[in-house]
């Protein structure tokens, strides 16, 4: 099968990073298989789920393989494990995917398309919209490109929260793509590697991007194309979860502390944190504010991992 700029079906595999997905899991591999682009691989790698999803998705769907871990790895290593499966595979591209995003029919196919229209692009990026709806009565947008700020984990993200009916569709060269549809050039990922594991969860992603772009690879979002991602980050909703805040901080350190001197990383760490406080704050969130705060002074004080 091949889609525009030849790129040919048989290069593509898709990484999903499972953990007591339910019926998410399902409708996300329903939407992959009836992709006007079908990858030649699906991977799911289960994080030691115990819901019967992993199970029930391979009897739906056996052609797909299923990697097994006795324990949570967390997303990043998960990730890995597919991405050494489809580069041993020799697959042009890895499309990692979250349980709980869908793609659109043509979403593959646009990405791929796009990869093949700038041969320098190490990892595109789709549009992303939420299942609520603004008031106009379109999708909320999630992700239409990111780019860094002063503070590198304080992203400039156009249009987020809002409406997507003005959001632009020409393909965007950006900073960063978000893990949760991810396009991957394995010629970029065997330059500069996969998810470093050193973040259980959060921030791998801008990470990757941030070492694809040092290594000369082009980041990308095809506005084209859409995903739509059911988040339900606890982080950030009414109900806050302190343990996703301890996550939050915890890899926010290990990104900074990669890229600079300890005293000028705890510094920028700090900021980012004061900042998201204070933006939780004048958006309501008290609670969410209150937790990130905890969780900055417990890992500052290194009681937590």
């Amino acid at each position: 099968m091949q889609v525009p700029g030849g790129e040919s079906a048989a290069r593509v595999s898709v990484v999903i990073p499972a953990y007591e997905g339910g019926q998410d899991l399902l409708d996300c591999l329903a939407s992959v298989m009836a992709g006007e682009l079908r990858p030649a691989a699906v991977v799911v790698v289960d994080n030691a789920s115990t819901d019967g999803s992993v199970e029930q998705a391979h009897r739906r769907y056996p052609a797909i393989e299923v990697v097994r871990n006795v324990a949570n790895r967390g997303f990043g290593a998960a990730c890995n494990q597919g991405i050494e499966r489809a580069l041993a595979r020799g697959h042009e591209f890895v499309l990692l995917l979250n349980q709980d995003a869908l793609l659109e029919p043509a979403t593959l196919g646009s990405m791929v398309a796009l990869a093949a229209a700038h041969p320098r692009a190490g990892v595109v990026g789709a549009k992303t919209l939420s299942p609520r709806l603004a008031p106009d009565g379109a999708p909320i947008l999630l992700y239409n490109g990111a780019w860094r700020s002063r503070l590198p984990l304080w992203q400039r993200i156009p249009g987020i929260g809002r409406s997507s009916r003005a959001a632009s569709a020409v393909p965007l060269e950006v900073d960063y793509v978000w893990g949760h549809g991810m396009l991957l050039r394995s010629r970029a990922l065997e330059q500069v590697g996969a998810f470093d594991p050193g973040f259980f969860m959060y921030f791998e992603d801008l990470d990757l991007c941030r070492r694809v772009q040092a290594a000369g690879w082009e980041i990308w979002c095809d506005s084209r194309a859409v995903i739509r991602h059911a988040v339900a980050d606890g982080a950030r909703a009414t109900t806050s979860e302190p343990w996703r805040w301890e996550m939050k901080v915890t890899s926010a350190r290990h990104f900074y502390r990669k890229y600079d001197a300890p005293h000028r990383a705890d510094v920028l760490w700090a900021l980012t944190a004061m900042r998201e406080a204070a933006s939780l704050l004048r958006n309501g969130h008290a609670s969410a504010a209150r937790h990130l705060l905890q969780a900055l002074w417990k890992v500052a004080a290194n009681r937590t991992a």
